[in-house]
């Protein structure tokens, strides 16, 4: 019973990480898409890393069963 609620709080904090970092991404990336000279793709790491987290979360539950 403790190692399931230990789990799933640990799982809650990754979320929640997950989502804030989540944030930070979108944020970042439409202020180097609005700012950057034409030419300049340094936002595709931005975009990498954005798909990333999008992708780790779709693995996590929403919420332990």
């Amino acid at each position: 019973m403790l190692t399931s609620s230990v789990r799933g709080l640990r799982i809650l904090q990754l979320r929640r990480g997950l989502d804030l970092r989540l944030e930070q991404l979108r944020m970042q990336l439409a202020e180097q898409v609005q700012s950057l000279p034409i030419g300049n793709e340094s936002w595709l790491d931005t975009e990498r890393e954005l798909a990333a987290v999008e992708q780790a979360l779709s693995r996590i539950p929403a919420r332990e069963a």
